[in-house]
């Protein structure tokens, strides 16, 4: 097995890689979960998840919602 740029493949093996945003008004680790979650619903095969960065939106002085940009790799079958 190999390890590269974070993602974990094995062998004769081909990852994409694409990038998603994870919402939530609660944390940035629950904007994190929500991302992978969602990522484990519709991709087959994640083998890793890269935090690319993270954003809030604010109103009336308040965090309103959090944003995590995430790079989300997958075995192509």
């Amino acid at each position: 097995m190999f390890h590269v740029a974070r993602y974990m493949f094995r062998e004769n093996m081909v990852i994409k890689v694409i990038e998603l945003i994870g919402v939530s008004k609660k944390s940035f680790d629950d904007a994190f979960a929500e991302g992978v979650k969602r990522a484990a619903k519709s991709l087959r095969n994640v083998t890793g998840v890269d935090v690319v960065g993270q954003t809030a939106t604010v109103a009336d002085g308040k965090i309103a919602e959090y944003r995590v940009n995430l790079k989300v790799a997958f075995a192509v079958e």
